[in-house]
């Protein structure tokens, strides 16, 4: 049934292929060093193979071990959903909307999963990463037209945030799939370029479907326009919707993305050092060199092998047993200490006490001093704002009302994203399992981590200059 409706695609979008005939895209790259995988869209009907390609990692060459295309990699895609509610569409529209979105959703393979965002007046995660077609079918058919504002801006970011997530069991790789007029009206305050820093360095590619009702004016075009270079700086497409057939557009999309390489290369000299490196990738078949590239920031993986995760189980399940002999041990080393103090006669001891004796005064804790640090965001919404926090001994910070500093005005951070502390007369860090991680001037961190005066704090799209 897949192939079918695959098969029904692929002809549907014919005049797209013969568009983007000599196209190169670098869609995607993840690193898990010394290995890159990379996710590319070559010209049609092309045979390939790994001499084709030349691939930089910054000044450091990359050996390509092999390419293969995606639908025989036995992957799936992570699709990000996001879906105008605002009343700029009509009825109509809408409803076509949900049809060619839950037509998608039967062409979806076993692994591949998808979440769900709205954008109106305000921006809503509907529906996280699920591979529930029931649960996503539904929230799609509830979906209507409500609010007054559309804020096309915040929900870009909002998808590159949701489609950055680095949960278990996700597929790596992923595509924001969005149809609009390009126009953000909203009052929020988020921009275009607000867009483009986050697709410079995060790359989750855009799959944007340009709609605009008749007539078009200049500021449509421009709205247009600048969503097919938002897709494009993303690694994603653009492609121009017929306001009376916008299945046929989302069915282009779909066939793009399901045309993809998949090329592994090897870089042995690169260092995960948190650093944003330039990705170079050069094809040529002989008769014609084409070339593309991203920016990547190489972070330091956190995975625990099997065999690691084995031995910690036993070693937390050893560690459980002798506490629970050790507190058996010293239960019953309490109840014979008892017994033999019931069996000992009671001694008056009043007369050692004199009237002299000064009456014991109950001690009162002193208030904590604490510690008074000062945040600048340096790059950020807020940039040039202070805040002053005084460390009792802790302080969170994250986009929750609830945290002492509250940076709720960025998309990336998550609602309680790192820890600030004063332990032992030093300033620390920790992050709190965020989605994005917290760097510390460039490097990501895990544990407690020490900070000096002056020192650079990355929390989503917020670095905070740190001094005390």
């Amino acid at each position: 049934m897949r192939h079918l409706c695959l098969l029904v695609l692929v002809m549907v979008c014919g005049l797209v292929q013969a568009q983007d005939v000599d196209d190169l895209r670098l869609i995607q790259v993840q690193a898990n060093l010394p290995t890159l995988q990379m996710w590319l869209n070559l010209p049609a009907n092309t045979a390939v193979d790994t001499q084709q390609f030349n691939v930089s990692v910054g000044p450091h060459p990359a050996k390509p071990l092999s390419i293969e295309a995606f639908r025989k990699t036995n992957e799936g895609v992570g699709y990000v959903f996001l879906v105008d509610i605002s009343k700029s569409l009509k009825n109509s529209q809408l409803q076509q909307i949900k049809a060619a979105l839950q037509r998608w959703l039967l062409g979806m393979g076993e692994r591949d999963s998808a979440s769900l965002i709205t954008f109106g007046s305000q921006v809503t995660r509907r529906v996280e990463f699920t591979a529930d077609r029931f649960k996503l079918d539904k929230a799609i058919a509830d979906l209507a037209a409500s609010d007054m504002e559309t804020s096309l801006y915040h929900g870009l970011l909002e998808g590159i945030s949701l489609g950055r997530s680095q949960e278990a069991g996700l597929p790596v790789r992923r595509a924001i799939v969005v149809l609009s007029d390009g126009i953000d009206d909203s009052v929020a305050g988020f921009t275009a370029e607000d867009v483009f820093k986050q697709t410079r360095e995060y790359r989750v590619p855009i799959y944007s479907i340009g709609f605009s009702a008749p007539p078009l004016n200049e500021r449509k075009r421009e709205g247009l326009k600048m969503l097919g270079m938002l897709s494009r700086q993303s690694g994603g497409y653009f492609v121009q919707a017929n306001p009376e057939r916008l299945d046929d557009a989302y069915a282009q999309q779909q066939h793009f993305i399901s045309q993809a390489f998949r090329l592994a290369v090897e870089c042995k000299a690169c260092v995960a050092d948190g650093q944003l490196q330039h990705i170079s990738l050069t094809w040529s078949d002989g008769q014609r060199t084409l070339n593309d590239g991203l920016e990547l920031r190489l972070l330091p993986t956190a995975s625990i092998s099997q065999s690691q995760v084995s031995t910690l189980k036993t070693d937390q399940l050893w560690s459980g047993l002798l506490f629970i002999l050790g507190f058996l041990v010293f239960a019953v080393g309490l109840i014979m200490l008892y017994r033999q103090r019931l069996a000992q006669p009671v001694t008056e001891v009043l007369d050692d006490v004199t009237p002299s004796s000064p009456p014991i005064q109950p001690s009162v804790e002193k208030s904590p001093v604490g510690h008074w640090v000062i945040l600048t965001v340096v790059v950020g919404v807020q940039k040039g704002r202070q805040f002053q926090l005084k460390l009792v001994e802790k302080a969170t910070v994250g986009r929750a009302g609830s945290c002492d500093l509250s940076l709720s005005d960025d998309v990336e951070v998550s609602s309680q994203h790192a820890l600030l502390q004063f332990v032992h007369g030093k300033v620390t860090v920790r992050d709190l399992h965020s989605t994005n991680g917290t760097l510390v001037n460039g490097v990501p961190i895990n544990n407690d981590y020490p900070l000096r005066s002056g020192d650079l704090l990355l929390l989503g799209r917020t670095e905070l200059r740190i001094e005390f």
